[in-house]
């Protein structure tokens, strides 16, 4: 065995463990107990919950994403029983990449293969299989498409599962495939265990792997994006040479091919939101407060869109400028989902969000005060909430306890709405505030989209979209 190996550093999340020996003692018998019946009872149980890791690689060709993955793997065939599952979308891809490459880095590694029990490792073809002979700890190759049950008839042969890996994530059908294998991996898991998903990003904003993994790190998996920049000392330089001509002559295809990049921006449906031109620096605005100390917001409008069991609730908060322009200046984001799964809870209620909203809210004046940044007073806000039935319930409470100025958004009109924030964009009335409490704003901004028949599918995360739609109706067809 080969004594040492380079490790970029952007690759280390790999090769470190889930967690410290004091964290793994948290796993006590009687925290699985309860996990246990709470799987038994129906609820939703997350991976951060089970201690397992999710990594997400995406990048474009030769960034070293599978040869560092799967030295990472190396690891468990020994020790502790546990197997590997090694996954692709077909079956006929298997034998020619994943199969092929997983013997080569245990071969540079310096392990010996065969098909005998006499080498380091013995290898099958039928099915296909590496087997560590010291340990009997099995890496197990198989397709998940086609047949969406087809992965519940997976079983490893230890009954412990410590890494799942699948290469090319993007190539299934959609992202049901990867959900069974995950919801069957999950299954042989504790808290030991590892997904690794590696996708090369489609050129198009509107496939399923360009929502369904951003999606995993935003809810806590761990994102790496490799370039071959990262690995440029390992590559030879006529290698390089090519990448780089093709940087120059060909920078699109450059940006797709090898920076892992969404390049056509196709379907979005906020398609005139561009972060150089619609992203406000602090810094910026800050410098005009200095110039001019009346370039204060002289009204605030704050969209509440809201959700109960599953959907997130949103609100943004956007201010009236003197000279014109709307600025989003925070974001509220209770992701409803994740709390009842960290809280246990069956749902979160009206009076509860309300408690949320506001405690946002003071958080959202301290934090300007901070910054120099004067919020009206409430006389001088509107509170515009969505106009369905559920909303408004939950207007009424934040009414009730605030006596603030609240509408609701009655006239609503999809393509019109959406119409209103392409316009206000492309003029440049509406800006963004460059901070974090804004990311999940911009992401959901950027990745909303059409779909192969120009309709917008169900399902999209759009609660930032929907809270600006409604704050921006009131401004202007109630305010102006």
């Amino acid at each position: 065995m080969k004594s040492r190996i380079i490790i970029p550093e952007i690759f280390k999340p790999l090769f470190l463990p889930n967690h410290t020996a004091a964290q793994r003692e948290a796993f006590t018998k009687e925290y699985k107990a309860e996990i246990k019946r709470k799987l038994l009872r129906g609820e939703e149980i997350s991976d951060e919950m089970l201690g397992v890791k999710t990594i997400v690689l995406k990048g474009g060709r030769i960034s070293g994403k599978t040869v560092n993955d799967e030295i990472s793997a190396i690891p468990d065939f020994f020790g502790e029983s546990g197997d590997i599952w090694y996954c692709r979308s077909e079956e006929n891809t298997i034998r020619r990449s994943i199969f092929q490459s997983m013997q080569s880095a245990l071969r540079q590694r310096g392990f010996t293969l065969s098909n005998r029990t006499d080498t380091d490792f013995k290898v099958s073809n039928s099915p296909f299989e590496i087997k560590c002979n010291r340990t009997g700890n099995v890496c197990q190759f198989f397709a998940i498409n086609k047949d969406i049950d087809r992965t519940k008839a997976m079983t490893p042969p230890s009954g412990r599962l410590k890494r799942v890996m699948l290469e090319e994530a993007n190539e299934p059908d959609g992202k049901e495939y990867v959900e069974a294998l995950r919801s069957t991996a999950l299954r042989y898991m504790d808290e030991m265990g590892k997904f690794t998903f590696r996708y090369n990003p489609p050129p198009t904003l509107n496939h399923w792997a360009n929502q369904y993994y951003p999606e995993l790190v935003r809810n806590g998996a761990i994102g790496i994006h490799p370039s071959w920049e990262d690995i440029a000392g390992l590559l030879d330089p006529v290698v390089i040479a090519d990448i780089l001509k093709m940087k120059a002559e060909d920078p699109l295809h450059y940006a797709y091919w090898y920076g892992g990049e969404i390049v056509s921006l196709a379907g979005r449906v906020i398609w005139s939101f561009d972060r150089a031109k619609h992203l406000l620096p602090l810094s910026e605005l800050q410098r005009k407060i200095v110039k001019n100390i009346y370039y204060q917001p002289l009204y605030m409008f704050y969209g509440v869109d809201s959700g109960i069991t599953s959907d997130a609730t949103a609100v943004c908060c956007w201010a009236l400028y003197p000279d014109g322009k709307l600025v989003k200046l925070y974001t509220f984001y209770l992701d409803i989902k994740r709390e009842r799964l960290m809280r246990g809870a069956r749902g979160i209620s009206h009076t509860d969000q309300v408690e949320w909203i506001l405690s946002e809210y003071e958080k959202f004046k301290a934090q300007m005060g901070e910054w120099g940044i004067q919020i009206p007073a409430p006389s001088k806000q509107r509170w515009c909430f969505d106009g369905a039935a559920l909303t408004q319930d939950l207007m009424l409470e934040f009414q009730k306890a605030t006596h603030f100025n609240t509408k609701a958004v009655t006239d609503k009109d999809i393509e019109r709405d959406i119409a209103r924030l392409v316009n206000s964009y492309r003029s440049g009335q509406l800006l963004v505030l460059d901070i974090p409490q804004n990311a999940v704003s911009v992401e959901e901004t950027e990745n909303f989209v059409r779909d192969e028949n120009n309709e917008i599918p169900e399902g999209q995360r759009d609660h930032t979209i929907d809270a600006d739609k409604y704050a921006t109706h009131e401004y202007y067809y109630n305010f102006l």
